[in-house]
């Protein structure tokens, strides 16, 4: 069996629990766009997953090289869920009473942006397929400069396409390239800290990689989510924030979570229950991602009064995680009962066994 680390099942917990706690601010509340939590949440979760899909993807061939990815067992993992799940979300969502402009056909969820939440699956089985050919290249490549030239490769098609193809503001992109731009170069990132994983542990146990990661990550995240206070910036200058804001994220939040997992995990040492509690969370991701959307509910009354209180960060904090809490735990009994059959789990969860 797969040695698990634990710091990347805490890690995908918190961000888990993040993705709930935002969708309540956006889906159960709504109108509440302009809060700083609303635009933290969004910047930090889906990055980390990639993060760490991309590290647990790569594998050492034989020579030393980079091993292909097991596409068909991503196939069963991540896009038999994707086509079921959101099956099942356009024919749910008309009945959930909540305000989101989202669609009741799957014809139109293809081609939004945002595949009305169900994107994630379906962008990480695309950038797999597109690390299947680059993990070749990459293999015969032995300078750094010729794999950073490699990489840069499909990440300019994948802006250019991003620019010619996807409109996010309208809502619309039917191959999914915008989403594919924004993620290849964490997804990447997470690749390469596996392949140079000393070299990274190193990284982010340096105090002054860290104090700059913080610094830059903060000033990054700062021209991603307010572009109008900084009105010099070029067009389209987020292709080249955004990585950096996501490479500072992946050392900030390891900085953060593995002295605690080493001390929660230590030899003899009983995790407490809030490790456990997001450890389960970790190793249950994907199927809390899948199910969740089903047991939101709207929140409109709670509206008003958050935004009478200027938005501010502590109060909507607060509620969105109770909210999330409760959400959760209902979640997890889904998955509990839907792994009772093998057919539902490998439908629904991208589980069979």
């Amino acid at each position: 069996m797969k040695k698990r680390i634990e710091y990347f099942d805490l890690l995908k917990g918190i961000a888990i629990f993040l993705v709930v706690m935002g969708h309540v601010l956006t889906m159960c509340i709504r109108g509440v766009d302009a809060a700083f939590l609303f635009k933290f949440i969004g910047q930090v979760h889906m990055p980390i997953f990639f993060f760490i899909s991309g590290y647990m993807t790569y594998k050492a061939s034989s020579d030393g090289g980079f091993a292909q990815p097991r596409l068909g067992k991503r196939f069963v993992q991540l896009i038999i869920p994707f086509i079921v799940m959101s099956a099942l979300w356009v024919l749910y969502f008309p009945h959930s009473n909540l305000e989101s402009p989202l669609h009741d056909n799957l014809p139109d969820l293809y081609r939004s942006y945002w595949k009305d939440g169900y994107w994630f699956t379906l962008c990480l089985m695309q950038l797999c397929i597109i690390y299947w050919p680059l993990s070749l290249l990459l293999s015969r490549l032995k300078s750094g400069w010729l794999q950073a030239a490699a990489i840069l490769v499909p990440y300019g098609a994948l802006v250019a396409m991003s620019i010619a193809w996807a409109d996010e503001e309208a809502n619309l992109d039917l191959v999914g390239c915008g989403l594919m731009a924004r993620f290849f170069p964490v997804y990447i990132m997470g690749v390469m800290a596996h392949r140079h994983k000393d070299a990274f542990y190193r990284l982010w146990h340096n105090e002054w990689v860290l104090t700059g990661a913080i610094i830059v990550g903060s000033l990054s995240f700062y021209a991603v989510v307010y572009p109008w206070d900084l009105p010099w910036l070029p067009a389209h200058s987020g292709f080249v924030t955004i990585p950096v804001m996501h490479a500072c994220l992946a050392v900030v939040a390891l900085a953060m979570v593995e002295p605690w997992s080493s001390k929660e995990y230590a030899e003899g040492h009983k995790p407490g229950i809030v490790a456990r509690f997001f450890n389960l969370l970790g190793n249950e991701s994907l199927g809390i991602y899948l199910c969740h959307y089903f047991f939101l509910f709207p929140l409109t009354m709670l509206r008003q009064p958050v935004i009478d209180m200027s938005l501010a960060t502590l109060p909507l904090a607060a509620i969105s995680a109770a909210v999330a809490l409760c959400i959760i735990a209902v979640t997890l009994l889904a998955i509990r009962i839907i792994k009772c059959s093998r057919v539902l789990s490998l439908l629904m969860l991208g589980k069979p066994w």
